[in-house]
């Protein structure tokens, strides 16, 4: 009978501590749900009041489901990584857009429950040897490829990588993928180099023209972000601001890099924007929907003897090939210059934030007034993510792909664009209405990116360069080549499947 009791007892304490742990549990649950319902209320309040950091966090990456029990996504990227990683010895160091890099793979890695890894990195020439030869060895020793963009264009050609379409999880339609991932960069339903908020160089790597606010007034030039945002920013607006400012500040009797003119503007990679700006892309589909040559248009002749008057015969132009000692940066922070191209990510650098002077940025202006949008080039700096052919889990390579570019978007890419850019470092409201601009009228050319170097993405600055006054002439010696090229990455899209 003792025993009969004692066993009741305890089986009376043991639905005692059932009963606590589920009202424990219960109450943990209604704790947590409370919390998250009160942080979501907090958000959608932020939001409501134009906070993107809240805007962007509201939105569902689809992807809650996932754990991968500590299993590591191996990333290769070129240089020191950046792109994806920052040295832990420069985490919390007041780089905003480094320590966001590093919150972001830590979100990562922590929703999905995996460790994000840098396999291997180099500059770009040992980076492609290295990649080229792992892949084409068969071996399985990296998930996802985040290289400089001419160079991964190149390597398109070896057939080293998989169709973006073909892996899970991966959905071009949401705003963390670059709308031409899906449009230019697609083609007959495949893609191979894709561009995400994981590329956040395709913002700091994009062109706009610098001006001094002060040197400006002085000149009456008016308000040049009226100008565009009234869409009347054209060239021939533009150049006949500057091409008569010209003073021979050193006494020379001769143009140099000592004197000050209405624009510095070297001859380099940013000197490819002229092309894209005036609506006159490198590539296209035709009308069967194959990529094709549309850099030879109706105005094209016209865009190179233009170009070619604006760097070498006009008065208020210094260039780079004319002088010695040229370094157009330094020429604007010395106040030796109205304006001069950068791309964005200059803006941040140490020169512009220790410039005096107030200044602003416009985009590159349009050909004329009938062109409707302006377009902003994202020069050859910028990356783009590739997925080797020799990878086994795409699924798993797909959600991390997927979760990293929905964080970026979430976190890097409004810490880049709204903190770094809009807050810290440009100075008036109008330049940060001018940066909408010039992001949303981002442009990825089909026959840009796939260029490496073997084709006509660098027209303009190899014309400039070279003193060559006749496209014709030019396009007619390259094209057998560029041809062959292009070619050879078409049926590399061909043996997709």
């Amino acid at each position: 009978m003792k025993k009969i009791v004692s066993l009741i007892l305890v089986f009376a304490m043991l639905l005692s501590c059932i009963a606590l742990v589920a009202c424990t549990d219960s109450e943990e649950t209604k704790t947590k749900n409370k919390q998250n319902t009160q942080d979501q209320d907090d958000l959608a309040k932020r939001a409501e009041e134009g906070d993107i950091f809240a805007e962007r966090a509201l939105v569902d990456d689809g992807l809650d489901d996932y754990d991968f029990g500590g299993k590591t996504l191996r990333v290769v990227c070129h240089n020191d990584g950046y792109e994806v990683f920052a040295a832990e010895e420069e985490i919390n160091k007041g780089d905003l857009i480094k320590d966001a890099k590093a919150n972001r793979n830590k979100a990562v890695e922590d929703k999905l429950n995996i460790n994000i890894e840098l396999t291997y990195n180099a500059g770009i020439t040992e980076l492609q040897e290295y990649v080229s030869k792992t892949i084409l060895s068969g071996v399985d020793e990296f998930d996802l490829i985040v290289n400089h963009i001419l160079t991964a264009g190149g390597m398109v050609t070896k057939n080293l990588f998989l169709n973006w379409y073909d892996i899970p999880k991966v959905d071009f339609s949401k705003p963390w993928w670059a709308a031409s991932t899906a449009s230019e960069l697609t083609y007959d339903g495949k893609c191979i180099l894709a561009i995400s908020d994981i590329n956040a160089t395709s913002i700091t790597s994009t062109c706009v023209i610098a001006f001094n606010k002060n040197l400006a007034a002085s000149y009456d030039m008016g308000n040049l972000y009226d100008v565009v945002l009234n869409g009347e920013w054209t060239y021939d607006y533009m150049y006949n601001l500057i091409k008569d400012i010209y003073v021979d500040s050193d006494g020379s009797g001769t143009k140099t890099s000592g004197d000050f003119y209405g624009g510095a503007f070297g001859i380099g990679d940013t000197t490819n924007a002229w092309l894209w700006a005036f609506d006159n892309p490198v590539v296209t589909k035709n009308e069967e929907g194959v990529p094709a040559f549309s850099i030879k248009s109706d105005k094209i002749n016209n865009i190179m003897q233009t170009l070619f008057d604006f760097y070498y015969n006009t008065p208020g132009i210094g260039n780079n090939k004319e002088m010695e000692g040229f370094d157009s940066l330094k020429m604007f922070t010395n106040k030796q210059c109205i304006m001069t191209p950068i791309v964005l990510g200059t803006v941040t650098g140490e020169q512009l934030r220790n410039f005096e002077d107030d200044y602003g940025i416009l985009p590159y202006p349009k050909w004329d007034e009938y062109q409707n949008d302006y377009h902003s080039h994202v020069y050859g700096e910028s990356t783009a993510c590739a997925v080797p052919k020799t990878a086994k889990d795409l699924e798993f390579i797909g959600v991390c792909t997927e979760a990293l570019s929905y964080e970026s978007w979430k976190t890097v890419t409004p810490t880049i664009y709204e903190t770094a850019l809009k807050t810290r470092y440009l100075r008036d409201s109008e330049s940060k209405e001018v940066l909408d601009i010039v992001l949303d009228q981002r442009y990825f050319d089909f026959g840009f990116v796939y260029d490496n170097w073997q084709g006509f993405a660098y027209t303009v600055m190899f014309m400039l360069r070279d003193q060559v006054e006749n496209f014709e002439s030019y396009y007619a010696k390259r094209y057998g080549n560029a041809r062959i090229h292009l070619k050879k990455v078409i049926k590399a899209f061909d043996k997709l499947t």
